[in-house]
């Protein structure tokens, strides 16, 4: 999926906040602690089983109260929401406190909760979580929220810019990625994903999380489609804004060798930019038993063909 685009207002009203929770924590040094972030907020953390009857009668009470109002049979609309959309966690406003699927696995526990804190640190997200109107209920506002969402999640979780300035040091490649991993303590695909955009937003870069492409067990993908992230740096959607996830898996299936994990793919291929000239961009893919994760970035103008007769 293509992550709605986030207001730069937005940002800077979210990294402002991120930056006041990290000044008040000291601005410490990778890795974040979030039980300091949590103590710091008043936050509690709690795990949850979707089929939990108490959990629903508790929610369905505390919901009433936050909207103001009744809402018939809320009860079954959470119980639904909760197996249709395999809703992972949530977050509580009335109640401060962040809701895990115990379900879950592990290693995503410090991402969602994460993504759960960003939720509650967006003055403006407490308003459109429970409402009803025509606004909340469209899927783009419910597509921007959890953007925002997001984006906030990986400012906190990588100390806004000091990520950034730790990976212009490293090459662009998935020996810096599991570096930086282990330094943050946070999972390869998210660091993968800030590499590529927080790295260097004038160089053209873009990343694929998807399925192997030649053992589609091998990861997630969203919906029909064998990715589920397509994520892009700032210049690269100025420069390379026809290119969608489609044509990345396309070079990854074209290039990709028969290893189910580690590194499958080591090239360079073509992509032609929005003027017409053609750029070389070199290719990486890297495969573990749950993602196929893919970076490519632009290395050089491709000289064009001289025909001698």
């Amino acid at each position: 999926m293509e992550q709605a685009i986030i207001g730069e207002n937005e940002k800077r009203q979210i990294n402002a906040q991120i930056q006041r929770v990290l000044r008040d924590l000291g601005n410490p040094e990778p890795p974040l602690r979030l039980e300091d972030v949590r103590q710091l907020l008043s936050l509690d953390l709690q795990y949850y089983r979707s089929t939990d009857p108490g959990l629903i009668t508790e929610l369905t009470h505390r919901f009433h109260l936050l909207a103001k109002k009744s809402i018939p049979n809320l009860g079954h609309h959470l119980l639904s929401a909760l197996a249709k959309s395999k809703l992972c966690a949530f977050w509580v406003p009335d109640a401060s406190r962040i809701l895990i699927d115990e379900a879950e696995p592990e290693p995503k526990h410090r991402w969602i909760e994460t993504h759960e804190i960003a939720h509650s640190l967006t003055p403006w997200h407490k308003g459109f979580l429970l409402g009803d109107s025509k606004q909340s209920l469209d899927p783009a506002c419910h597509s921007t929220l959890e953007a925002e969402a997001n984006y906030g999640a990986g400012r906190l979780l990588f100390l806004q810019d000091q990520f950034g300035q730790d990976a212009r040091d490293l090459p662009l490649d998935f020996a810096s990625v599991k570096a930086l991993s282990k330094r943050y303590a946070n999972s390869l695909i998210s660091t993968c994903w800030r590499m590529v955009e927080e790295r260097n937003a004038e160089q053209a870069a873009f990343g694929l999380i998807s399925v192997h492409p030649h053992y589609d067990h091998i990861g997630s993908h969203d919906g029909t489609d064998p990715w589920r992230y397509f994520i892009r740096s700032t210049q690269f959607r100025l420069q390379f804004p026809h290119i969608k996830a489609a044509d990345i898996f396309g070079l990854v299936s074209r290039h990709a060798n028969h290893h189910r994990t580690g590194p499958i793919v080591n090239a360079e291929d073509v992509l032609v930019d929005i003027t017409g000239k053609a750029f070389e961009f070199n290719l990486q893919s890297f495969a573990t038993q749950h993602a196929c994760m893919t970076m490519g970035y632009l290395v050089r103008l491709r000289a064009p063909l001289v025909v001698i007769e």
